[in-house]
């Protein structure tokens, strides 16, 4: 574990510490700060990790009713990131889960092992490879699913399809809940991301409604997990 001096988050509510920048075959950009006391993974045009200020999964978080999940639930992250949606769940939350994190990036794997993964408590089984493939091989059910992957700023599109959503449908647990990220920040990502929930999501889940987060749309297979 990379040990980072308490100065450095000190400094960093002021400005940010940049602690490291490198690159991978599929980000040619990844860089690692602390901003505001919270350790930052950032690509080229995107935020991948934020701690607890991770706001889209922590907004939908703050709503969500975990008495409707098991004490300790089997949760899948796709995308890991520096693993954020653990921490909200674990540090906010005081969730006792049990994780398995799929991550394509054997970089960001490496990074998030080295600065963030020792920090917490929960078990997380790291699984380097793509997030369908997994999805076509594993066949355990989760009672989480949270569907967080990114190319920078664009949802690949293979995991923006009929076939992808059956897998997820496949892999949830009965009574289980899903959260998709998409993005909306802009009027573009807005358009796609309202068009894939209409034509793609809500026909296959017709209990599912989506949040609008400012920046992120997050989409649920149920809405009955969130007040």
């Amino acid at each position: 574990m990379t040990s980072i001096p308490t100065w450095r988050y000190w400094l960093s509510h002021l400005w940010e510490q940049r602690l490291e920048t490198t690159s991978s075959d599929y980000n040619p950009v990844l860089s690692i700060s602390v901003v505001q006391g919270r350790l930052q993974l950032t690509a080229q045009d995107a935020i991948y990790s934020f701690g607890d200020y991770y706001l889209n999964f922590r907004k939908v978080f703050d709503r969500f009713d975990f008495d409707r999940l098991p004490k300790q639930a089997n949760v899948l992250v796709l995308g890991l990131g520096l693993g954020s949606i653990p921490e909200l769940l674990e540090n906010l939350h005081h969730c006792d889960y049990n994780y398995v994190a799929v991550e394509i990036d054997p970089v960001i794997v490496q990074l998030a092992n080295e600065y963030s993964l020792p920090q917490l408590k929960s078990s997380i089984e790291v699984i380097t490879t793509d997030a369908e493939l997994f999805l076509q091989l594993d066949q355990r059910q989760y009672d989480l699913i949270c569907m967080d992957v990114f190319q920078d700023a664009v949802v690949p599109g293979h995991l923006a399809t009929d076939h992808f959503l059956e897998l997820l449908k496949a892999r949830l647990a009965p009574h289980g809940a899903l959260v998709y990220n998409r993005l909306a920040d802009t009027n573009a990502h807005r358009k796609e991301s309202r068009e894939f929930f209409e034509h793609y999501f809500q026909p296959a889940f017709r209990q599912g409604g989506m949040i609008d987060t400012g920046g992120n749309y997050m989409l649920l297979n149920d809405m009955k997990f969130v007040d």
